[in-house]
């Protein structure tokens, strides 16, 4: 399986990743074969990339910790949550039109897909695209502050849904913030982002005057923008103050937010991210930075990665705990990206060798095809079927 940006698609490649619309309906199933105009609704929609099946690396496949269907359906809920509360009118006391038992049953989803596989390292990213990274973005929030959760064990099952609840629902109050300011590519001004500001509050007023959450998940969508060192808002609290699921959100709302395409910047890469992360130590409860940075692959399966020795390969697994120390799959060597008999290297306990750069796809797609070049059918020089 590999990652390729949408401007990359060639017909004939075989999705490998299911690909949902803002409703959470199937466009692309796993094992389509990409047409034309496959590939140019998906440039309209602005997807990003998706996943192919890659015959490079055949027996290779990357595991999202929950399922493609749980995410959709997640997705779905949120961005049907935020739509009907944007219809409201400021202060209605109109009841949000929603699921309220099927909301509950997602989080549940989430919950036990998290807990089944406690050893698995985040090493997908989700396919959005602009029109869904709100509620996108909320669904990773969730999946991660989870993550750290249940890294972190001692929390009771109410309190792992209060958490999967009121992640789903953090950014609430930004339906309340105009778009062209929440859009903006320019610095906000001070005015602005005062108003952005609100939106914890915003969101908070919203579900305690509706009852749509218990007060320990509500608390997190008031306080996941508070710092330990008290430079947060809305209230600038500050340690124990701070409830501790607000604190596992803010930590997951900050490292999706890094990895992730916005209007005014690209998104980092997971290594990139993970060493901004490290140094804000000061701002979050490090037990709890440290319990999500051992769960996020900083190189994930599929990256092309030189390593100290020259050496070129595909990353092919992660261990949890050690998100920098992939296993690797060399195929290449030199700056001539001579071939070499593939071999497989575990960096865990390696001192000799380390990761030395990480491939962005348009490197791999510029430089790495013209020893082994994604041809329509996945195949490249010297493959074998």
């Amino acid at each position: 399986m590999r990652r390729i940006p949408v401007w990359a698609l060639k017909p004939g490649m075989i999705v490998e990743k299911p690909v949902y619309d803002l409703k959470g309906r199937l466009l692309l199933n796993r094992g389509l074969e990409l047409k034309k105009d496959y590939i140019h609704h998906l440039k309209r929609m602005d997807i990003p990339f998706i996943y192919v099946q890659d015959h490079f690396i055949p027996d290779v496949k990357v595991e999202d910790v929950i399922l493609d269907e749980t995410r959709a359906r997640a997705t779905n809920a949120v961005r049907t949550i935020l739509e009907e509360a944007r219809r409201q009118p400021p202060g209605s006391n109109l009841g949000l039109v929603f699921e309220q038992k099927q909301f509950e049953e997602i989080v549940d989803e989430i919950v036990d897909q998290l807990i089944d596989n406690p050893e698995l390292m985040i090493n997908m990213a989700d396919i959005r695209s602009s029109d869904t990274y709100t509620f996108a973005h909320s669904v990773n929030v969730a999946v991660l502050a989870l993550t750290i959760a249940i890294a972190l064990g001692g929390f009771s099952r109410k309190q792992l849904t209060q958490i999967g609840s009121g992640s789903l629902l953090h950014d609430l109050g930004k339906i309340r913030i105009p778009l062209e300011i929440l859009n903006k590519k320019g610095p906000l001004t001070r005015e602005e982002f005062g108003r952005v500001q609100e939106h914890p509050r915003e969101g908070y007023d919203i579900v305690s005057s509706q009852g749509i959450l218990d007060k320990n998940a509500a608390s997190i969508i008031l306080q996941h923008h508070e710092r330990t060192d008290g430079n947060g808002y809305p209230y600038h609290l500050q340690e124990e103050e701070i409830s501790p699921l607000a604190k596992m959100v803010a930590i997951a709302d900050v490292y999706d937010a890094l990895t992730s395409d916005r209007p005014y910047r690209k998104g980092f890469p997971p290594h990139k991210a993970l060493e901004i992360m490290e140094t804000m130590g000061d701002i979050f409860d490090n037990d709890m930075l440290q319990a999500l940075l051992g769960h996020i692959a900083a190189y994930p399966v599929g990256t092309f990665v030189q390593l100290s020795s020259g050496e070129v390969g595909i990353v092919v697994k992660n261990r949890v705990g050690f998100p920098r120390h992939p296993r690797v799959r060399i195929f290449f060597t030199g700056k001539d990206l001579e071939e070499v008999a593939p071999h497989e290297i575990d960096l865990v306990g390696r001192e000799d060798k380390t990761v030395k750069k990480a491939f962005s796809e348009k490197e791999v797609i510029n430089i790495i095809p013209h020893v082994f070049p994604l041809l329509k059918n996945g195949l490249g020089k010297g493959s074998k079927k």
